[in-house]
Formats: C-alpha cells, structure tokens, sequence
C-alpha cells in the first residue's frame, strides 16, 4: 500500500508563500538593471517565434537550425544597415542625437505654432488673443516632451549601453526561441492538475493579446506612417515626414492615437497653411482633417479587423492613463507598451474577479449581430488566406470519411506513433459502424500522389451523447493544424445532427497539445481518473460479491444516484475506454447483461461495481464502483476474489480522482498502474 504523502499545514503553506514573495520580491529589485535587457529578448523572441515555427512545419527543418537561420539573417541585415548608415564609434551618442534631434523637431514645431497663435486672430469682427493659451500649453507640452525624451535615453542607455548588452539580448532571445516549445511545456506543466486548464486558457489568452499587439501594430504603425506622409506631402503640409513618424507611432496607443496625432497637423495647416496648394489656411486645415479622417477610416475598416481583431479593447480613458504613466516611467518605450500591459492585466483582473465570485472567467461575452457578422467575414478570409497560401505552397490537406482502401496507409500511420495501437483492431468495426463517422485528413503534395497523414472517429453513445477518439497525426505532419481541423470537423458533425448533443473525448495528464487544444474549442475538463490495478485473490476472507437482478435496479440507482462520486464525475462511467453518462436505462441494461455485481451488508446492498466484458485469461476491468464509504473498500477486494474465480489475472480500474474512493481502492491492496491520469473533456450542448 501506498504511503499517503504528509502535508503541510495552512499556516506553514501561508508563511512559506510570504517568504517566497519578499524573497522574489528583493531578487526582483537587487537585480531591476538586467531585467530591462531580458524584456527585449521576450519580445524578440515573441515576434520571431512564428517564423521559426513556419520554417520548421514547412521546409522539415530542425528547430535549433531554423532559429539559427533567422538569427544569421537578423545580424547580416544589422550588419548592412550599419555599412549603409555608417556611425560613430559610440553608438550611444549617436543614438542620444537621434533623440534630442526628434525631441528639437517638435519644439521647432511647437515654436512655429506658437509664432502664429502670438498674433491676435479677427473672427466676424472680433479680436482674440490666444497668446495666454498657448504659453500654457507650449509649458505643459515641453515638460512631457522633455520628460519622455529623458525617460527614453535612460531606458536605452540602460539596456543598450554597450555591445555586451546587445550580445546578451540577441543569446538569450536565441534560446528562448529555440526552447520555445520545451518552455511553454515545462510552464504549462507546473501548475497542479486542479488548475492546469485555468493556466493554460490564461496563458493562451494573454499570448493572444500580445500577438495582436506586436505584429499587428507593427504593421499598421508603418502603414499609417506611409500613408500620411504620402498624403501630407501631396497636400504640401509643413513637417509632413515629422507628422507621418508621429502619426505611425501613435498607432501603438490604441483609440487616443489617431486623435493625437491629429491635433499637430491641423494647427499647423491653420496656422501655416499649405506650401503650395492655393487655399486659405482654415480649408487646408479641414482638407488635412478630411485626409487624416480617411486614413483613419481605413484603419478602422480594413486594418483593425483583419490584423487586430478585438484584442485590445480598450477604453480611451484607461488608454490615457496608461500612456501618461508609462512615458513618465519608461519613456517612449513606456508609452508604446502601455496598451498590452494594460490589456494583460485586464486579462488577469477579469480571472481573479470570476474565481473570487464562482463564476466561469473563459465565458465568451454575448456579441451584438453587427459584430458577429464583421468578425464572421474576418474569420471567411482568413481562412480563405490560409487556403491560399496552402495551395502556393504545394500542400493541402483534406478531410474525408474513411474507406477499406485506407487500412494499409492508416496502419502504417498508428505504427508510427505507437507499435501496440488498438485502432487496427476495431478498424472493421469503426468502419462499419452506422450511426459514428471515422474520417481520415489526406495530404495533398504538389506532383505527388495523396498520403494519409490523419484519423479521427466520433462515435454516437445515445441521442444527445457524442464521443471523440482515434485522432492519430502522422510525425512529419505535426504542427500544422491538422489535429485541429479534424477536430473541428467532427464537431460541426456532430452539430449538424444534433446542436443540443453533449461532445466528449478522454486523454491523459501530459498530453498537452491535446489540452491546448482542448482549450481552443471550448471543451472544459469535468473529470480526472487514476490507474490502478491487483492481482487476483484467491483467498476465502474474500468478500462474496453476487450477481444484481432486475429485482435490484429500484435499489441500485438510488444507491448510485445518490452518491457524492456520482455528482462530482457528472455522472460519468467507463465502458471500455469510453466514459458515458449512467441513467437508469443503462443500468438496467448492464445489469441484464450480467455485468453488474453488489456488496451485500446486513442484508441490504451497500456497494456496487459495473464489469466490462469478463473473459478468462484477460484482466477484468470495473467501469464504476460506488457505493457506501464504509463498503468500498470491501467491495474492491471483493472483486479480486472475483476475478480469481473466473479465471481472470488481473483487476484492472481506473476510479475517479476522488479522495475516499482513492483510499478505498488502495486499502484493497490496488496500486498505481501509470501515474498520468486520465482527463475527460466535455463540450456542452449550444
């Protein structure tokens, strides 16, 4: 028997956190100089990470020489971009005249509009005088310039102080890249059981946010820079080159942005005008307010969806906040990353809210029709670019329900991934089942016949029961979404026959991927089971166990129905490596079978257990075994006895991760079998 593991106690759990985090805490501060390098090295890590998958998934590389490729092609064109630009010795001065040069542009600019708003301004007879205003805010103005130029030569002056900074930054993101996948698992791994999925949901919901930061604003900032500067110097807007970088940067504040970078221009088409287009200055201003109107039309409409989605979400306010926060902290590179952060901790806020008030904080918020549709179209092209790119580059992949001409290339496939697997046993079965579907993803190569690269079979268990299993990808074909789309057909299957259906699949502790993508269609974890096997006990201090009759079903159901196990489980039972929901129908029907076995005590029944298929020779394995605490136990070495008697080996149960029944079991002599447990997923009726 196994020995329980001791515990520690709650006072000694709480004191040892608060150690932890004081501890944490003063690493975190004796060392904040170095964590400003490390940031960067995430972030480039973070950006470069999808390329590195592509090139791995694609071209069959390893991941160690991928991310060497990308690294190599980083430092040639860093390379090239300082023979092309030459600098100094120094490149910290050059880089510091960088920024009091930007920082003197806009004094410039502010010097200019401030020569024009000195001078009284005639509106319908009336003078006005708006020589107070602008002293106040050319102050106030200065005062943030100065402060965020100074916050951002600190920052960069502190991480790139020295070509030994910049080689750490390049090492470290290196192997954060090449060790991506190993991180995540190890991180996604550390949690308890109780709480992975949360871990996981939370992990891939701040990714997401980051994602949508990073590489879609990097690209909308460079094309609304190329845009205004484009439309500013066609309408001879003063400073249209300044105006445009301002404009791209202001991309990375999202909602207050475009707004900001607005007010600069137009101030200086009234006041300015125009270098070369007739018109007074006040219909420049409201010609440069049409174009940055437009441009910002665009973005909304053909940018924002597409390379953003709704990730960022923000209110202005918060935005505002954040931004002023951040530049005074961090300069510039405060002032970009204010938005993700803000939108992480959103993120982390709304789980700790919903844990605190029991409520479901991976629930999908209710969208308007309007949204819906917008975010539909989205979805249709970029699967639709997907496709493209699929077809470009000689590859396709296909779904399509399995044939008898399958067998060979499916059984070479599952000898791939495990020489022992069951699925070339019940292939006939699985074929020629008539109510499930059993597909197979075929691989299309350019000049090349059609390969089998993946199965996956949904079974039907009852009217508004569905069971998934049998997905297996080929090796070779890993990581390139082919699990996910075999997933997502069976369960538009199983929608189309029926929405109101429950969809569920079991897989164990450390599959991972699976989890993830567990988490991705919306399937919730309701169940975790242990594996634990006996011997067979030929011993007469063996409990007798007897067979139930259909006298015993009235009795039987409410013994079960009314167990804590069988709330807690959702009222789950294993039939040969399928979990379904116990009614009293199905009881009834093991019980005609045979198949179910009672523990009498004091003359009432006290405990029972659901047998799958007896045959001599082979384990017996018990479905379920529930009952009064006090009996289980007795129940279970009862079942050895059992087992002996029709010439099976072995016991064979996998019970629920259940306390009282886990002590049961092991006090009738069960031990562990594998330690990764097996999680049942479930996907709820829509």
């Amino acid at each position: 028997m196994n020995e329980r593991v001791r515990r520690w106690s709650a006072p000694t759990k709480r004191i040892v956190a608060t150690v932890l985090v004081v501890l944490l805490a003063l690493v975190i501060y004796r060392f904040r100089q170095v964590l400003p390098p490390l940031f960067i090295a995430f972030l480039i890590a973070f950006i470069l990470d999808p390329i590195v998958d592509f090139l791995t998934a694609r071209l069959h590389l390893s991941r160690t020489l991928a991310t060497t490729l990308v690294f190599l092609a980083i430092i040639i064109a860093g390379l090239g971009a300082v023979v092309i630009a030459p600098v100094t010795i120094f490149p910290a001065v050059s880089f510091r005249e960088a920024v009091l040069t930007v920082e003197d542009s806009i004094f410039d600019v502010l010097t200019d509009i401030g020569s024009f708003l000195s001078q009284p301004v005639q509106v319908w007879g009336y003078t006005l005088d708006l020589s107070p205003l602008y002293q106040e805010l050319n102050t106030l103005l200065r005062s943030f310039v100065g402060s965020v130029a100074r916050g951002t030569l600190n920052v960069v002056f502190g991480v790139a102080s020295g070509v030994l900074w910049l080689i750490v930054i390049l090492i470290t993101a290196f192997y954060l890249v090449k060790d991506a996948d190993r991180i995540i698992a190890k991180l996604d791994s550390m949690p308890p059981a109780e709480y992975r999925e949360d871990f996981i949901r939370l992990r891939q919901e701040i990714t997401q946010v980051w994602h949508a930061f990073l590489r879609g604003q990097l690209l909308m900032c460079a094309t609304i820079a190329v845009m205004t500067i484009a439309a500013g110097t066609a309408v001879g807007l003063p400073y249209a080159v300044v105006l445009g970088i301002i404009a791209g940067v202001m991309e990375f504040v999202p909602n207050l942005g475009p707004a900001i970078a607005l007010v600069p221009a137009v101030l200086l088409a009234l006041f300015k005008g125009s270098n070369f287009l007739p018109l007074s200055n006040f219909w420049f201003a409201v010609l440069v307010t049409g174009l940055y109107v437009l441009i910002q039309q665009i973005e909304s409409n053909l940018l924002v969806p597409r390379v953003m989605g709704h990730s960022l979400n923000l209110h202005p306010l918060v935005v505002l906040i954040g931004v002023i926060i951040g530049g005074n902290l961090a300069g510039i590179l405060g002032m970009l990353l204010a938005a993700p952060v803000l939108a992480t901790l959103r993120v982390v806020g709304r789980y700790v809210f919903c844990r605190l008030y029991d409520l479901d904080p991976f629930a999908e918020p209710a969208e308007g029709p309007p949204r819906a549709a917008k975010a539909q179209r989205s979805a249709e092209m970029v699967r639709a670019l997907e496709s493209f790119i699929r077809r470009k580059l000689g590859r396709d992949v296909s779904i399509r329900p399995a044939g008898p001409e399958d067998r060979p290339a499916v059984e070479a496939l599952c000898a791939q991934i495990d020489q022992n697997d069951y699925l070339p046993l019940i292939w006939e079965s699985w074929l020629n089942d008539p109510e499930g579907l059993f597909v197979v993803a075929e691989s299309k190569e350019s000049g090349a016949p059609a390969t089998v690269v993946g199965t996956a079979k949904l079974s039907r268990l009852a009217e508004h029961e569905w069971w998934l299993q049998g997905l297996r990808v080929a090796p070779a074909y890993r990581k390139r979404g082919i699990a996910r789309r075999l997933q997502e057909h069976l369960i538009a299957q199983a929608r189309k026959m029926r929405r109101d259906a429950t969809i569920r699949f079991a897989t164990h502790s450390l599959n991972e991927p699976v989890h993830r993508l567990a988490a991705r269609h919306g399937f919730r974890r309701v169940a975790v089971y242990k594996r634990y096997r006996a011997d067979a006990a030929p011993s007469t201090d063996v409990p007798a166990l007897s067979k139930l009759t259909a006298a015993d079903i009235p009795t039987a159901w409410t013994l079960v129905s009314s167990s804590s196990r069988y709330r807690t489980s959702g009222g789950l039972y294993e039939d040969v490596w399928t979990w379904r929901n116990l009614t009293c129908e199905r009881l009834a029907l093991h019980i005609a079978k045979g198949r179910v076995w009672g523990l009498n005590v004091g003359g009432e029944l006290a405990a029972l257990a659901i047998l799958c298929d007896i045959e001599p020779g082979e384990p017996l394995c018990i479905g379920l075994g529930d009952g009064r605490d006090e009996a289980l136990s007795l129940l279970f070495l009862g079942l050895r006895g059992l087992a002996a008697s029709i010439g099976c080996r072995e016991v064979e149960f996998r019970p629920l991760d259940e306390p009282v029944l886990i002590a049961a079991v092991e006090a009738a002599g069960y031990q562990v079998s594998k330690e990764r447990d097996i999680w049942i997923f479930e996907l709820a009726p829509q």
